[in-house]
């Protein structure tokens, strides 16, 4: 299992959708004109898997190879970590 991305967020009832705080993706193992692809899809998984993700839960999703473990804090903190499935 290799670590493809990171990322810290804030979510809530106040807001429309997670707020990214911090994110970090290793792109090495894309070529070079992939990769605003790739780090585009991994912020689309990451916001959209958050909303999907009540306050106090933990869940893991898996979408085209990779996996979004997502855990969303009661006070509105949340963080993924997206990973390839091998």
């Amino acid at each position: 299992m290799k670590v493809v991305g990171l990322s810290i967020c804030r979510t809530g009832a106040d807001l429309n959708e997670p707020l990214p705080m911090s994110i970090h993706n290793d792109l090495s193992s894309f070529g070079y004109f992939q990769r605003p692809s790739v780090k585009e899809m991994l912020l689309f998984l990451t916001k959209t898997f958050l909303k999907r993700t009540e306050p106090g839960q933990r869940q893991s999703v898996e979408h085209e190879g990779y996996v979004v473990h997502c855990y969303v804090r009661t006070d509105g903190l949340a963080g993924t970590v997206t990973t390839d499935t091998e």
